[in-house]
């Protein structure tokens, strides 16, 4: 490659994209293979991959002549639309803010890849509300700090080397950084695939050796057979800086409103509104911004926004208003309901035909295949989206891994769109039994945000390797018990397990406990552990149902 740069044209970018993806496509398992939590579900390489096929495909359809400009927007437009998980969410960032400064025009030159890189690294870190050290977004920041400091004599090949070695580097350290990755023994996933891409795209080529360990041993000391010790990752003692915990939100009003305007400042928007609440979204163009925030002050939040431009869509909801008495339980679910008519309509990502038929017993109608191991892309809930009929929508993303990919969704569309934050199945059904599509959305929200809040979510499934996952050993094989995403029991046995997380669900005086089968012969084994439990728990209403998800034998909500 020549210092004085190359033209930015559909050739090269083609050449590389489909280099990248082929990376990402050949090692995606070994990507997913570092998932912190030891299940058969780890997908960060599949979603880079998906995402950085969905680029791939976008340009393959340009003409060659594509000024730089057009090609630039086409690879941002597709990597929001094809974006599949955080992972993939946060890459499709990443891409946006590199093709901001490659758009203007001009050769492929060290010092535009620098400021590509740097504008990449400011994107991705708006685009996560609480970002934390130790994941991609600080090997990102690392190789931007890298192409600063490189030479610049060399040529790009000898300049992308460089950055490449510092990701290196950086994934390499991330377990200093983040003590869930030092305790559960691997290199962040994220940050390792983002290396990948660019190694590949770098290279041409899909050979690699990995300069790093990517197994590093348990923080607690216990030994994980067949992983590589890197030293100078975890201390003599096991001990790691802990990394900052996330509460959830204490503010008492959900506030969203579009803002109109000319020359609006997105960035310094987000960093006015981020000192008055959490849950912020921010969304759009210079012209027409979509806000959303969870605050205590929802006037000054308006006061400050009137300032720059002109509001509508004005919506502030109370969320800490009591849900009303339901009464209608799975067993008494109404029928299923037309698309036609309605204020509000419901997108659900859901996996297993059982689940699905309970969705659309509540009156979700568009449903999205998908959840673990195969999360829906930005296109496919848009999708999803443009075929309600109803004047408001609401997702349900069902799934933690895709909420940001929900919440992008709402950038995407000139619609009226909500994401209810619903991280499990089980947990999306509850607040589905809320759902009344004969209300707004804003008196929707409220209802199904309170039977969100009100249930605890439980998942079994086995172990793919062994681990030290919140405190809990883990052995490969093991059935492990999830309690609202977090590891609290581990056992060969599945009725021990599943006994043991129930016990937890039900402490503090839950009154019901919904139990989603999955696919498979354990499932029966379940049902036989159910009875022992409605013999356990005479006063707590068990509803036992035929899920059909698979990887989890079994899916719980207490309530």
């Amino acid at each position: 490659m020549s210092a004085e740069g190359i033209p930015l044209t559909v050739t090269l970018v083609r050449s590389l994209a489909a280099a990248a993806f082929q990376a990402l496509e050949l090692r995606k398992q070994e990507i997913n293979d570092l998932n912190v939590y030891p299940v058969p579900d780890g997908d960060t390489g599949t979603n880079l991959a998906l995402t950085m096929r969905s680029i791939l495909d976008a340009v393959n359809r340009l003409p060659e002549r594509t000024g730089e400009a057009d090609l630039c927007s086409t690879v941002t437009q597709a990597a929001l639309m094809g974006a599949r998980g955080n992972s993939g969410v946060i890459l499709s960032q990443i891409v946006r803010g590199a093709m901001a400064v490659l758009g203007e025009g001009g050769p492929v030159t060290v010092d535009r890849l620098s400021l590509a890189l740097r504008s990449a690294t400011e994107t991705a870190y708006r685009a996560v509300r609480r970002p934390v050290e130790g994941t991609m977004l600080t090997v990102l920041k690392d190789m931007a700090r890298a192409a600063v400091e490189a030479p610049r004599a060399s040529g790009l090949k000898a300049f992308m080397e460089h950055v490449v070695a510092a990701g290196w580097k950086s994934v390499e350290r991330t377990p200093s950084l983040l003590k869930v990755l030092a305790d559960a023994g691997v290199v962040d996933a994220g940050g390792y695939g983002l290396v990948v891409l660019v190694e590949g795209a770098t290279k041409c080529s899909a050979e690699w050796l990995v300069p790093i360990a990517t197994r590093v041993r348990a923080a607690s000391g216990v030994g994980v057979p067949g992983l590589v010790s890197a030293p100078g990752l975890v201390g003599a003692s096991g001990s790691t800086a802990a990394p900052v915990q996330e509460e959830e939100s204490e503010y008492t009003y959900c506030t969203s409103f579009l803002l109109m305007g000319d020359g609006l400042d997105q960035a310094g928007l987000e960093e006015e509104l981020s000192r008055w609440g959490d849950s912020l979204l921010v969304v759009g163009d210079s012209s027409r911004l979509k806000v959303h925030v969870h605050t205590d002050h929802p006037g000054e939040v308006l006061a400050l926004a009137t300032k720059l431009g002109v509001l509508t869509e004005i919506e502030i909801d109370n969320m800490d208003e009591q849900m009303a008495a339901r009464n209608a339980r799975f067993g008494q679910a109404q029928a299923p309901a037309h698309r036609e008519g309605g204020l509000t309509q419901v997108v659900a990502v859901v996996v297993g035909e059982g689940n699905k038929a309970l969705f659309r017993s509540l009156g979700v109608d568009l449903i999205v295949d998908g959840g673990q191991s195969m999360n829906p892309s930005a296109e496919d809930l848009l999708r999803a989206v443009e075929e309600a009929q109803a004047p408001a929508v609401i997702i349900l993303p069902n799934n933690s891994n895709i909420i940001m990919t929900a919440e992008q969704t709402v950038g995407l569309t000139s619609r009226e769109v909500h994401v209810l934050p619903s991280k499990s199945i089980q947990a999306g059904l509850a607040a589905a039994v809320a759902f009344d599509r004969r209300q707004s959305a804003s008196a929707n929200l409220k209802e199904m945000l309170a039977a969100l809040e009100n249930v605890a979510s439980g998942e079994v499934t086995r172990a793919v390797r062994e681990s030290v996952v919140d405190g809990v050993t883990i052995r490969a094989g093991d059935y492990i018990g999830l309690w609202d995403g977090r590891v609290t029991v581990s056992s060969p046995s599945l009725e021990r397990t599943l006994v043991e997380l129930v016990d937890r669900l039900l402490a503090g005086g839950k009154e019901t406990l919904t139990v989603l089968l999955g696919e498979g012969e354990e499932a029966a084994l379940v049902a036989q552990a159910v009875d022992q439990l409605r013999a356990k728990y005479r006063g707590v209403e068990i509803e036992v149902h035929e899920g059909g998800q698979p990887y989890y034998p079994v899916l719980l909500a207490a309530e």
